[in-house]
């Protein structure tokens, strides 16, 4: 998932770059929020210039001089601040780059409970301690690994992704794609279309966050809704006690979605295909009940079937009750 930490944190960068929305991040976001250090740098480059006054198209200029690192270039900048997110979707980056930061810095939250709770004499506020540090140190376990970005890579790593336009989706990926480009759908199923339907862990969760999002009207985009699906499957695998990894024959969950994105669907595919699904996953849950329930017959003992058998008595001849005699003549 760092890759989409990456995203996110340059999709902020290219809103300072293009001079929009200032205020919402620099009231939210410090330096060692970033998590790779070229971003770092970028982004203390860009407030101490607009500060000094400098013009915009001055900036990305300057910026690479300050910042002196071989994959941060004039052209890589201006990619940034060409291809940013839009003010709605920016909020929704912002609060990904703090929730991984807090991420990676959960850990240490934890190691002065736990200190605390070895020296504590008073079992009762050990045992708490040590709860809280527990719970603490889990969380840093289940979060930290996604959230944190190798130091050392290259900052352009994430702009060489090429994204495939499918010739034809899925059906099941339609529905998710007419979500994605046209959120407004999302009323229009919410209310009978259920996960259930999807046939791939990905996609149930895809379309439980994409409807989620969107009928709040809330921005939604591949990065934002990679992540809340990423951060889900963590959960997941943190109340299982186990870790489920993403099926390798899958594309990542951005991937998936960049995909989704450009890929034309018209409007109202997903309350089409989505009664499809639905009639389909109805009368296959029916067959299989119909199925299951004939094998339990077949197989239940004749108690179980609630059959009863009668032995039957040979026959008998019937004893008179009366003298008869016979009539002679």
């Amino acid at each position: 998932m760092s890759d989409l930490i990456m995203r996110a944190e340059q999709g902020i960068l290219g809103a300072l770059l293009a001079d929009r929305d200032q205020a919402l991040i620099t009231e939210h976001l410090n330096t060692e929020d970033f998590g790779h250090p070229a971003h770092q740098a970028i982004y203390t480059a860009i407030l101490d210039l607009q500060t000094a006054g400098y013009a915009t198209e001055q900036v990305t200029a300057t910026i690479v001089e300050m910042v002196d690192r071989p994959d941060v270039d004039a052209a890589w900048l201006q990619a940034l601040a060409i291809n940013a997110p839009g003010s709605d979707r920016l909020r929704a980056y912002t609060q990904i780059v703090i929730q991984a930061a807090f991420d990676r810095d959960i850990a240490d939250f934890a190691d002065p409970y736990l200190d605390a709770a070895a020296l504590a004499s008073n079992p009762e506020a050990r045992d708490n301690l040590t709860r809280l540090g527990q719970a603490l140190t889990v969380q840093a376990d289940t979060f930290a690994p996604g959230s944190t970005i190798d130091p050392d890579r290259s900052v352009q790593v994430t702009s060489l992704t090429t994204v495939a336009t499918a010739v034809e989706l899925h059906r099941e990926d339609a529905v998710i794609a007419d979500l994605v480009q046209h959120p407004e759908q999302a009323r229009a199923v919410a209310g009978w279309l259920t996960p259930e339907v999807f046939t791939t862990e990905q996609r149930r969760l895809t379309y439980e966050f994409a409807v989620s999002i969107a009928y709040d009207n809330d921005p939604i985009d591949a990065v934002i809704l990679a992540w809340h699906v990423q951060r889900a499957r963590d959960i997941n695998n943190m109340y299982d006690h186990e870790t489920r990894l993403p099926d390798p024959r899958n594309e990542s969950e951005y991937a998936y979605l960049t995909r989704l994105e450009v890929t034309t669907v018209a409007v109202g595919t997903a309350v089409m295909v989505g009664h499809q699904l639905v009639f389909e996953h109805v009368t296959a849950t029916l067959a299989l009940s119909a199925t299951t329930a004939a094998e339990h017959a077949i197989q239940a003992t004749p108690a179980q079937r609630g059959e009863h058998h009668i032995g039957l008595e040979p026959p008998t001849t019937p004893t008179p009750t009366v003298d008869v005699r016979r009539i002679e003549l």
